[in-house]
């Protein structure tokens, strides 16, 4: 991954994934067809929970967590705003499908424009249709061994898997376009670039491979000396972290090389980049083994903040920005950290950071009582009344 050929790769006035593919029409050469039964056929009008059964508040969620578990089972959890006495915001979780999605552990979940993706160690990608709320399908036998990492962009969908590729899927017909090879062990995680040109995976065989998006092909190899667990760009897409078992490395993409590096005595699990708009200040949060999540300054790589307050390990974390539609409040920065108890909670990033940590309160939480593997947080989808879908119908 030498320093010349990573600063073109990223400079390169190259039109990005989402409007021009060079190898798309190799898609015509390998049919993948999603693979969903006659019986399934039959009965496509099923959806994860019955809309009739919704209630009014849960058609109108301000977000939605999606969480996979050991356990095989999919929970969708939506999240309402709600105003305390003294304006004081809070957050009301309520559960709106709970299902079995797989014959395998979950390993991975991936939301991308109205569509969820699943991936588990049964070597299976199962995929839904949030704003319908149905199930489209499953996608298999491309990949053997753990779907580990799924990521969205545009229209296209990458997933990497314990037998060392990568594949691209057009989430229009979700038709396979292209399996990138090159890694020598299992790929633990894919990042996409904020432009969509080019993507990072980290693996068992201690490599970071560099992927051009363009034409599907490796482009830069790196050997880091062990195995990179996360791989995640920063917003500006000038420099990525690499989360290894006791260590977080933020490396430059100009020269490849490292700019901050961060020692941990416990386990790392998680890691999210977050950009706090009113500061600009750039922040990595991690999950760990202790129970804890850390935020750490991604210039500094000073630790400035610590909250302990999950009873087991944090093993996923997600964030989002959303904005109270009751009352005059400013958007909130959102932290979702999941934890193997079956917890999940929300806490106001912004707030966490500035009190370091010390005292805080969740906005929300959801005991899903199993244990979570990994998790993912949307916008949330307005669903029509039932009223309303018949008048439509009529």
């Amino acid at each position: 991954m030498g320093s010349k050929k990573r600063s073109r790769t990223v400079q390169e006035p190259v039109e990005p994934l989402k409007n021009s593919v060079d190898w798309e029409s190799e898609a015509a050469k390998k049919k993948t067809k999603l693979n969903v039964d006659e019986e399934e056929e039959e009965e496509s009008d099923k959806t994860l929970l019955p809309v009739e059964t919704l209630t009014e508040q849960i058609t109108n969620e301000d977000f939605r967590i999606v969480a996979g578990s050991y356990e095989r089972i999919l929970y969708g959890v939506n999240a309402f705003w709600e105003t305390k006495k003294d304006n004081e915001l809070s957050l009301r979780l309520e559960p709106v499908f709970i299902f079995p999605a797989h014959t395998g552990c979950i390993r991975t979940v991936a939301v991308g424009g109205s569509h969820l993706a699943s991936g588990s160690s049964d070597e299976v990608i199962k995929l839904y249709d949030l704003k319908k709320r149905k199930e489209l399908g499953a996608l298999a036998g491309q990949q053997q061994g753990d779907i580990n990492s799924i990521e969205f962009y545009g229209k296209y969908m990458l997933t990497a898997s314990d037998d060392g590729t990568i594949c691209i899927w057009r989430s229009k017909d979700w038709e396979l376009l292209k399996t990138m090879k090159g890694h020598q062990g299992r790929i633990n995680s894919i990042s996409i670039h904020p432009s969509g040109k080019i993507a990072l995976s980290v693996s068992a065989d201690k490599t970071v491979r560099l992927w051009n998006l363009m034409t599907a092909h490796k482009a830069s190899v790196h050997k880091i000396g062990k195995e990179g667990m996360v791989v995640r760009w920063n917003t500006a897409g000038t420099q990525y972290a690499i989360l290894f078992e006791r260590q977080l490395i933020i490396y430059n993409v100009a020269d490849a090389q490292p700019a901050v590096t961060i020692d941990s005595r416990t386990k790392l699990l998680s890691m999210e980049y977050y950009k706090d708009t009113n500061t600009d200040k750039e922040y990595l949060v991690v999950g760990s083994e202790d129970r804890s999540f850390r935020v750490w300054d991604a210039e500094t790589g000073d630790k400035v903040a610590e909250v302990s307050q999950h009873k087991m390990r944090v093993k996923a974390i997600d964030i989002i920005r959303t904005t109270p539609r009751e009352g005059e409040h400013e958007p909130v920065d959102v932290l979702v950290s999941v934890s193997s108890d079956g917890m999940m909670k929300c806490w106001d990033l912004q707030k966490v950071i500035t009190s370091k940590g010390e005292n805080m309160t969740p906005l929300g939480e959801y005991d899903a009582k199993c244990r979570i593997t990994c998790c993912t947080v949307n916008l949330g989808y307005k669903v029509p009344k039932q009223s309303e879908q018949t008048e439509a119908a009529e």
